[in-house]
């Protein structure tokens, strides 16, 4: 038999969006340095006591009509004390697919408000 030779594909050193993997003060890693620190701000509202609970990389399945269209995983699903939740999305960059599924979140689960950090908003309020 003849030996098959695999290909070694050269590999980006760089993320699709040039975003680094950062990892915050708890240990988790995130996709980008402001996801990292919008995680430590989240861990000091709990240690605070201003919210229960926070649950990272959520999975979350689109089923419309009995059929699965996709599934969304939000960087953030928060508890607060009074046991309503909701989705915390830190977003530096916004690609074509994410506007689709954040509204079919809105629709498949509306009782889950879906709470975007933009990059830029979060530097001028730190500024601040």
């Amino acid at each position: 038999m003849r030996k098959v030779r695999r290909m070694a594909w050269k590999k980006n050193s760089y993320a699709k969006y040039r975003n680094n993997s950062q990892t915050c003060h708890q240990g988790h890693k995130h996709h980008s340095a402001g996801e990292a620190g919008y995680c430590d701000e989240l861990h000091l509202l709990l240690k605070a006591g201003e919210i229960k609970e926070i649950e990272q990389q959520k999975s979350f399945t689109f089923v419309v009509n009995g059929k699965t269209i996709c599934r969304h995983i939000p960087d953030f699903l928060v508890t607060e004390n009074d046991g309503s939740k909701a989705v915390h999305e830190y977003k530096g960059f916004a690609d074509k697919v994410w506007p689709i599924k954040k509204k079919l979140f809105e629709a498949l689960y509306p009782e889950i408000p879906y709470i975007v950090i933009p990059h830029r908003q979060r530097k001028r309020d730190i500024k601040n």
